[in-house]
């Protein structure tokens, strides 16, 4: 029991910025539990974007506009911006054209390209769209928990079975201590946290499978394309198919609504 609370705060000290002013031993236990945990930090990321959204809807405050603003920044900076550093890193080395080695080499530069800006202006400009369009067709608050716990399900899975790119970095240190197996425990847990979110938060079953079934096709596909442009998997790679994934998801319910609505 000890090892696996240890390994909820490292996955809450690593993948949020929830202050959690405690160290904690980088050993076997604790990351097989933090990388099960991925799942759920970012579900404690939704919690409180859903928190968020229901009080500025309950006394109704701030537009659809600013609503989808609002949340969109929120939920990057829960994440200290690591995922969206991450997409910015891919993007850059994608779009540089080379081989895999050189295209390492550029996501471990610090240095910010214009691609990376430019991909990243894309990525939130469509999310926010979505978050907008869906919010003033009014949505209920646990979708906001769903969508992250999602991306970071198929983040885990990812780490898990992929090929890794490099022996070195954050990817790595993390897969070192974990298999196959943990990638089916953070999938039960999960299915676990999403279930409830079906029978008692207003999220439709038929909604809650899209989702599920987008993002999987998302990371089954993320793997050969990893391994083919990068050589495998990375932490900027991991952080971009998170950022990609929630904006996919998003995608979804917006495209679900519009058809309903519609």
């Amino acid at each position: 029991m000890k090892q696996m609370w240890n390994g909820w705060l490292l996955a809450l000290q690593l993948f949020t910025v929830i202050p959690i002013r405690r160290s904690i031993e980088w050993n076997a236990l604790h990351v097989r539990w933090l990388v099960r945990f991925m799942p759920l930090a970012g579900a404690a990321i939704g919690v409180l974007a859903a928190g968020v959204y229901a009080l500025c809807s309950i006394f109704s405050f701030g537009s659809p506009a600013f609503l989808a603003l609002l949340l969109l920044w929120l939920g990057i900076w829960m994440a200290g911006g690591l995922h969206a550093d991450g997409w910015m890193d891919v993007s850059d080395a994608f779009f540089s054209y080379r081989d895999a080695k050189r295209r390492q080499e550029i996501m471990s530069d610090s240095r910010v390209g214009a691609f990376a800006v430019l991909s990243l202006v894309c990525l939130l400009s469509f999310r926010w769209l979505f978050l907008y369009e869906t919010i003033e067709a009014g949505i209920p608050p646990m979708l906001f928990v769903a969508v992250p716990l999602l991306s970071r399900t198929g983040a885990a899975w990812l780490l898990c079975v992929g090929k890794l790119a490099k022996p070195t970095g954050m990817a790595a240190s993390v897969r070192e201590y974990s298999s196959w197996r943990d990638a089916v425990l953070s999938l039960a847990l999960a299915f676990l946290a999403l279930s409830p979110l079906s029978v008692f938060g207003g999220v439709p079953v038929w909604m809650s499978a899209a989702l599920v079934m987008a993002m999987a096709l998302l990371a089954l596909a993320a793997k050969p394309w990893a391994e083919k442009q990068f050589g495998g998997v990375t932490g900027d790679v991991l952080g971009a198919l998170i950022e990609g994934g929630e904006t996919l998801l998003w995608g979804v319910v917006w495209l679900l609504h519009s058809s309903a609505m519609g």
